[in-house]
């Protein structure tokens, strides 16, 4: 901010030589990388302890979106145990969210699995705003199938990764 103000400053004392019109473009410049990150900041998907769970698939969706990812939602019924199908640069990932307030258990790693192979992903994602148990933790593991905080989900790319 400071910096637009220097630039317009500087404009105004050069004006209308030369180095009046380049303080005053990057001035401009300026003003248009404020207005980028103001943008962004208003258009970032928030996470809000009230969601719905089908809220909570959406902003999930949302997220992988602005980590450059082709994420659609499935519909609600009928879906085998996927609620959003991603693809980035050739490799897809089938992802389950549980908006639970408990531990998630071997049942949504279960259906994760089978849903690798129906949707032909090559990777397996259950996201959650809780924990997971150990025993679904052993069966992930076993499985590569990553578990996920939905906190942790801006770095999908990097947990994929490993």
């Amino acid at each position: 901010m400071i910096w637009i103000v220097v630039f317009t400053v500087l404009a105004g004392l050069f004006w209308p030589r030369a180095a009046g019109v380049v303080f005053m473009g990057l001035a401009f410049l300026g003003l248009l990388h404020l207005a980028v990150l103001a943008h962004e900041e208003v258009t970032e998907a928030r996470f809000q302890e009230d969601m719905s769970p089908e809220e909570f698939e959406h902003y999930c969706a949302a997220v992988l979106r602005e980590m450059k990812w082709n994420a659609r939602v499935t519909r609600a019924s009928g879906d085998q145990g996927v609620d959003i199908v991603a693809d980035k640069r050739g490799m897809r990932i089938v992802i389950q969210c549980k908006k639970y307030s408990k531990p998630v258990g071997n049942r949504a790693v279960q259906e994760i699995v089978a849903a690798i192979a129906h949707e032909d992903a090559q990777r397996g994602v259950v996201v959650t705003t809780s924990d997971y148990t150990p025993a679904a933790e052993r069966l992930a593991a076993s499985n590569q199938v990553l578990l996920l905080h939905h906190a942790d989900l801006r770095r999908i790319d990097r947990l994929l990764a490993r």
